[in-house]
């Protein structure tokens, strides 16, 4: 219950903050050393508590490392138009993804500026964005940006102690609301969260810890390394939230890398792989990955093992297919309490949140999306 608590809450506030956005009125300069700023241009605090100049209308926008950030534009502005460049990994899930069909244009954007998964400041220049997005903890790239006179935002890839998905998206659309000057889908957004999580609360609140599978959210896997994320990170809240244990919960914070080993100890009964790694459940099922052998391991035994879906992006990080992830959870980790069509729940939403008839056949897309999506 103090989950669902701390989930309403923070819903509740970014729904009350971003009401109050809005545009700052241009400023000058004063002899105590305030920012000038002119009638063209606004002044937002980023999520490192900087202080940026901005446009006050943006037409261009470049996201950075903080991956999943281009597609919370699209969600927030109902545009793609204005995104311009992206990290490679994020326009090879764009690619993947059903937004390259609802907005094409999100394929025009350039990948140049990110070499060898470093930034390149020189090919950032070329394209000159009025904002760039980067992820708070990349200070390098952040102060480099700032250096050529670039407008940069820093975005926290998990803006909650408990690691909420919700809560992290909620405050990226906090914040782009208030860059791009619109809240109508936030606000919706937030609405419909916060019903969904509701709903699902109210049957999984009374189970005890015995009633819920034991469950592992798998990053990354391959030959040379099996990470796995746990406590404060997205997938433990993900699990938390739809009726399912953590196995890694305690051994583990943020992400780390294990062996075989402790996967035995774990034994989960449900596997869960995102989109950050190329491997399928048939890798494990077939026992295809040299050096590891998942045929004891309860979940493959059983065939529960689950691709995570990706629709307008990967659904593991914060996205804004969120309350679609929580009803596809919630119907594998407690199918006797759920029995949602996840054909007819994808339908609706994106024809009632986005105004996008989605057909058969992208639906099977977004249910089992290619390994592509994970390349770099």
């Amino acid at each position: 219950m103090a989950g669902r608590k701390a989930i309403l809450t923070t819903l509740a506030l970014a729904a009350m903050a971003l009401a109050a956005c809005s545009d700052k009125e241009a400023t000058t300069s004063t002899s105590d050393g305030e920012v000038q700023t002119t009638a063209e241009e606004k002044i937002v605090i980023d999520q490192a508590g900087t202080e940026v100049t901005i446009p006050v209308e943006v037409n261009s926008i470049v996201s950075g490392g903080i991956l999943p950030y281009f597609h919370t534009w699209y969600v927030a502005t109902n545009s793609a138009k204005e995104i311009v460049g992206m990290h490679p990994n994020s326009y090879n899930a764009a690619e993947n993804s059903i937004l390259s069909k609802m907005a094409p244009d999100i394929l025009k954007a350039d990948t140049s500026f990110v070499q060898n998964g470093e930034m390149n400041v020189e090919e950032l220049m070329k394209i000159n964005p009025d904002v760039f997005f980067e992820i708070a903890t990349d200070e390098k790239s952040i102060e480099q940006a700032r250096n050529t006179g670039i407008n940069t935002v820093a975005i926290k890839a998990i803006d909650a102690a408990a690691a909420e998905p919700l809560a992290t998206f909620n405050s990226w659309l906090k914040l782009t609301g208030e860059i791009a000057s619109t809240t109508e889908r936030a606000d919706k957004f937030i609405e419909i969260g916060t019903a969904v999580q509701n709903e699902i609360y109210e049957k999984i609140d009374g189970l005890t810890k015995e009633q819920k599978p034991n469950a592992l959210m798998m990053y990354q896997l391959s030959e040379q390394a099996i990470t796995v994320g746990g406590k404060n990170f997205f997938g433990n809240q993900w699990l938390n939230a739809t009726g399912a244990n953590d196995v890694a919960e305690n051994d583990v914070t943020g992400r780390k890398d294990v062996n075989m080993e402790q996967i035995y100890n774990w034994n989960p009964e449900i596997i869960y792989l995102t989109n950050f790694t190329e491997i399928q459940p048939e890798d494990l099922y077939n026992n295809t990955i040299p050096g590891q052998d998942w045929s004891e391991v309860e979940a493959v035994k059983n065939k529960h093992v689950y691709k995570i879906p990706l629709g307008i992006y990967r659904w593991f990080p914060p996205s804004g297919d969120a309350p679609l992830m929580l009803k596809w959870l919630a119907s594998n980790n407690q199918p006797e309490l759920f029995d949602y069509d996840m054909n007819a729940e994808i339908k609706n939403y994106y024809k009632d949140f986005y105004g996008y008839d989605v057909t058969d056949e992208e639906v099977e897309q977004i249910l089992h999306p290619s390994s592509d999506a994970a390349k770099y």
